[in-house]
C-alpha cells in the first residue's frame, strides 16, 4: 500500500488565495479533475497519495510537509 496523507486544508486555501490563483488552474496543473481538487478542500476526500501531494505542493510552491500530514 502506498503511504497516504492526510491534506492541511486550510493552509492549502491560504496558499491558493495568497498568490490569487484559481482552483481549476491549480487542479490542471497538479494534474487532478478540478472536481477532485473541490473534494479534497471542502474535505469529502480526506487522505490522498503522495504524488497527488507533491503535485499539488508544486503548484503552491510550498513543501509537501507544509499542506499534507503522513497518515499510513
Amino acid at each position: 500500500m502506498k503511504p497516504c496523507y492526510k491534506l492541511k486544508v486550510e493552509e492549502i486555501v491560504r496558499l491558493i488565495e495568497a498568490q490569487d490563483l484559481k482552483k481549476y488552474w491549480v487542479a490542471e496543473v497538479a494534474g487532478v479533475h478540478k472536481t477532485t481538487l473541490r473534494r479534497w478542500l471542502k474535505g469529502s476526500i480526506q487522505k490522498v497519495k503522495e504524488p497527488h501531494l507533491h503535485s499539488l505542493a508544486r503548484v503552491l510552491t510550498t513543501e509537501a510537509t507544509q499542506i499534507g500530514e503522513f497518515v499510513s
